[in-house]
Order: C-alpha cells, then sequence, then structure tokens
C-alpha cells in the first residue's frame, strides 16, 4: 500500500465523525456517526478552503435552480458581496449542512472556514451551530 493511500485510510479512520441524516430540526441535518470530543472540528479536510468574494451582480441571469443555491449557502450581503468557495457550488462539503439552533454544540472560528465542538457530542445526535455566529468574526 502506497504511503497516499495509507494517509487517507488514517484520516477516514481518525477524522470522520458524521453524515447526513435525517434532522429532528429540518430537513437534513449532520449527525454524529460517533462520539466526538470536545473542541474537535468535525468537518477536517485535507484541503484548505479558498474563499472568493464576488458580487451577486458579476453573474447576469442565473438559472432559477443555481440561484436559489447560491442564496441557500451562499447569502449575498446588503450591497451584494459574496463570498464563495474555490472549489465551485460542486464541491459543498457536510458543514454546509448544519442547521441552527439557540443551543448550539458546534462554533466557527473564521466564518464558516474551521469549526469546533462546544461540548462532547454523542453518537447520534444531531450537530447545530448558532447561524448568527457566522457574522460576528
Amino acid at each position: 500500500m502506497n504511503k497516499t493511500v495509507k494517509k487517507l485510510i488514517n484520516d477516514i479512520k481518525n477524522n470522520t465523525y458524521c453524515r447526513l441524516g435525517a434532522s429532528k430540526i429540518h430537513g437534513a441535518g449532520i449527525i454524529a456517526i460517533r462520539d466526538i470530543p470536545k473542541n474537535t472540528n468535525p468537518f477536517l479536510m485535507n484541503r484548505e478552503e479558498k474563499w472568493l468574494k464576488a458580487n451577486i451582480k458579476d453573474f447576469g441571469k442565473l438559472d432559477k435552480g443555481i440561484a436559489e443555491m447560491i442564496d441557500a449557502f451562499f447569502p449575498a450581503e446588503g450591497d451584494g458581496t459574496i463570498y464563495l468557495p474555490d472549489f465551485g457550488l460542486n464541491g459543498i462539503n457536510i458543514s454546509y449542512f448544519l442547521n441552527t439552533s439557540k443551543k448550539p454544540n458546534v462554533y466557527t472560528t473564521n466564518k464558516g472556514s474551521v469549526f469546533k465542538t462546544l461540548r462532547k457530542i454523542k453518537k447520534g445526535e444531531e450537530l447545530t451551530i448558532d447561524y448568527k455566529s457566522y457574522t460576528k468574526i
């Protein structure tokens, strides 16, 4: 087995904590598939996200489905500014399915690029965040 495969297997075994599932809060959510220790990034990836600044006006006329997806995952600020990941819409990761809660068990340290658990999260529990925390940073 080569080093790249070994690294991938190690990453899967040590850094996979969640999966998409049915939410008791709303639609789809993120469910812990094993216990997650406090202060752990449950969405650790081998790739760093880079965010690009654009304006919704830059897109011109958009297909309705694409416009709805951008609005759902990357809402525009008052002046139309949006921040998009450099990998585009097809690379959206599991963290985009966090549901909001007034008693969250996850927080973000930089507008959604890094997440940490506020406490131990038990297997089967839904991960949640306070959506207002995205704008406090």
